[in-house]
């Protein structure tokens, strides 16, 4: 299982990979489950890592039936990571430092 964690220092999310094939992701965001394709997942790395070096944009996580799942929104204000319906709805506000270690943990290692 892979493990990656969105914190602002007091609160914390952690997304697992708990199984993958070719076509699909299975992931566990804190205790609920959701299945996105691997282009999906590819596709929220790549943006959330260009996001990150820009500091603005917006990542999203979709999952198989193309609802948006999570938001990382990277502004001059800090970041939002947003988690939307069917996941219990959550907010967490940090700043960039905090997004350094996701950064690593996403897997797009030639990003950073």
């Amino acid at each position: 299982m892979h493990t990656i964690e969105f914190s602002n220092g007091n609160d914390s999310v952690h997304v697992v990979i708990e199984s993958a094939t070719r076509e699909r992701l299975t992931l566990k965001i804190n205790e609920n489950q959701i299945v996105t394709f691997v282009t999906a997942y590819l596709s929220f790395a790549e943006t959330f890592a260009e996001a990150f070096h820009a500091l603005r944009g917006t990542a999203t996580l979709r999952d198989i039936d193309e609802n948006e799942v999570m938001d990382v929104i990277f502004s001059h204000r800090g970041v939002r990571i947003v988690f939307r319906d069917p996941l219990p709805e959550k907010v967490l506000q940090t700043d960039q430092s905090y997004m350094t270690e996701p950064m690593r943990q996403i897997g797009i290692w030639n990003r950073l």
